[in-house]
């Protein structure tokens, strides 16, 4: 039987304090399926920043921000099954 031994396992991505891109965030999401890792934990924010792009409340983002088309990119991504 091919299953995991443990029923969570996860992997935690810090954007808050690193820069990552969209290619490189869909590369991990392929590894986790590969060693069937089935969370994924992106660290938004450490501090009173925030770095997603909320449309309504433009003033949280300041530097950098992770735009909600590269979420939505992941997540589509990740459901069709890469």
């Amino acid at each position: 039987m091919d299953a995991p031994r443990l029923s969570y396992r996860a992997l935690m991505i810090d954007v808050a304090r690193n820069f990552i891109d969209k290619k490189f965030i869909l590369r991990i999401l392929e590894m986790m399926a590969m060693y069937k890792m089935n969370v994924l934990h992106l660290h938004l924010s450490d501090d009173q920043g925030w770095r997603l792009d909320v449309p309504t409340l433009p003033e949280l983002i300041n530097v950098s921000m992770i735009s909600q088309s590269v979420v939505l990119d992941a997540v589509v991504y990740t459901v069709c099954g890469f």
